[in-house]
């Protein structure tokens, strides 16, 4: 009689349903492993675009307190205009140029009031640190606004964009340690950085402008970047700081025209205010730094009047720019090849 508590007798280890079985799953997990290091190598040897859009600005939104915020009164308080020309372009990196919330940068005001106007590039923003987000302690509305987009603490860090190389600085040159002079911690990093660099193409940025015929007039403490700048054959730097839009000629570190030289542009123009310079303006800037106008080299095109936003094509061996003016046509662009 058959024992019907008796177990069947198990099926060979090595029957030829389980060997499929068995080939099958190896098959397919070598497969997938196959897929997602091809995968990976293709994210890694993708080719670079050969044109990326850079748009450029600084001295952006107003002080929610300002009495012109909410009416905008003799051309102030721009920031949603000209915001608006930046999110129309859609460029790939927004560089912002310093002074981003005025006049107290308080979280609240970078939440209700960069954030809905320029923050809406804040996924494509390269941030450059300005003198406001020093007044509060530590900058830290600042970075903690901006986050990782912010790489290095201490305000300056390379990176490429497309096919160039952009070297991020720190112009308040009393905020950073060791400053901003020859030999100083920043100088020696941006030396090495540059000497480094293998990218044909180099832009700087930084938030104030080395040269300027503005209210605040050309500062020296930026010289020895600019002459770093011009050792290793940079094609441009832009810098905020002045509310104004003004462009120069390629020059070399004393401010004399030079083919070889650096190409300026100061973009101060986000949305805050826009003056023109006057002879009351003073004898001294805001951190008391004489400004000795003797000597400050002819700009190529300034505009006094208008908000808006520098555009730039980088392509992988020259550059055009072009200024978008709020309520305005583009009037000044050109092309340069670089070196």
């Amino acid at each position: 009689m058959r024992n019907l508590f008796a177990r069947e007798p198990a099926a060979e280890a090595g029957t030829p349903t389980r060997r499929l079985r068995r080939r099958l799953f190896t098959s397919v997990a070598f497969l997938t492993v196959l897929v997602l290091v091809i995968v990976w190598l293709l994210s890694r040897c993708s080719p670079e675009p050969d044109t990326v859009r850079v748009v450029a600005v600084g001295d952006m939104a107003c002080d929610p307190d300002d009495p012109e915020f909410a009416t905008g009164a003799n051309d102030h308080c721009k920031h949603k205009e000209v915001s608006d020309l930046a999110v129309g372009l859609n460029p790939a990196v927004f560089l912002g140029l310093g002074d981003y919330q005025y006049e107290l940068p308080a979280a609240e005001a970078f939440r209700t009031v960069y954030g809905p106007t320029f923050g809406r590039l804040l996924d494509r923003t390269v941030p450059v640190i300005g003198n406001q987000e020093y007044k509060v302690q530590d900058a830290n509305t600042f970075t903690a606004y901006f986050g990782d987009r912010f790489v290095d603490e201490k305000g300056y860090w390379s990176q490429d964009i497309g096919r160039w190389h952009l070297v991020v600085l720190n112009s308040n040159c009393s905020a950073v340690a060791g400053g901003c002079g020859k030999g100083s911690p920043q100088e020696s990093w941006l030396a090495a950085d540059l000497a480094a660099n293998d990218r044909k193409c180099v832009l700087a940025a930084w938030h104030h402008p080395r040269w300027s015929t503005g209210i605040a007039g050309p500062d020296p403490r930026t010289n020895e970047l600019f002459k770093t700048l011009y050792h290793y054959k940079v094609e441009l730097v832009l810098s905020g700081h002045e509310a104004d839009y003004e462009r120069f000629a390629p020059m070399n570190p004393d401010g004399k025209p030079d083919p070889l030289g650096v190409r300026q542009f100061v973009v101060g123009t986000g949305g805050q205010a826009h003056y023109r310079p006057a002879t009351a303006d003073g004898a001294t800037d805001e951190a008391g730094v004489p400004k000795v106008r003797a000597g400050i080299p002819a700009s190529e095109f300034v505009d006094y009047d208008h908000h808006g936003v520098l555009d730039l094509e980088l392509k992988p061996d020259s550059w055009t720019w072009a200024f978008h003016r709020v309520g305005a046509e583009v009037t000044d662009r050109g092309e340069a090849a670089c070196r």
